[in-house]
C-alpha cells in the first residue's frame, strides 16, 4: 500500500511520464485501490492512445469497476490495434 501510494505521488509528479503513470496505475491496482488505479490508466492510455496494454489495462480496470460499456470500448480498441492480443480477446469474452 505505501508503495502505491508513493507511486500515486510519482505520477503526480511526473504526469507526462507514461512509464512513471503507467507502472503507478498497475502498483494501485495490486493495492486494490481500483478507483484511483482507474484514474491512472486512463491517463496512461491519453498519453499513448494507440499503445494496446494501455487500453487493455484500462478496459481491465473498467470491467473490475463495473463499467461495461467503456471497458468493451477499450478492450475493442486495444483489439483493433494487436488483433492477436489473447488476454485481450479473453478479457472481452468475459465481459460479454
Amino acid at each position: 500500500l505505501e508503495a502505491a501510494e508513493m507511486a500515486k505521488k510519482a505520477a503526480r509528479l511526473d504526469s507526462g511520464e507514461f512509464d512513471v503513470v503507467f507502472s503507478a496505475a498497475h502498483m494501485l491496482r495490486q493495492a486494490n485501490l481500483n478507483e484511483a488505479a482507474e484514474k491512472y490508466y486512463g491517463q496512461a492510455a491519453s498519453l499513448r492512445p494507440n499503445y494496446p496494454a494501455a487500453l487493455m489495462n484500462l478496459g481491465a480496470i473498467l470491467h473490475l469497476n463495473g463499467k461495461l460499456q467503456e471497458a468493451e470500448a477499450n478492450y475493442l480498441r486495444a483489439l483493433q490495434l494487436k488483433p492477436d492480443d489473447t488476454i485481450t480477446q479473453s478479457n472481452l469474452r468475459k465481459l460479454r
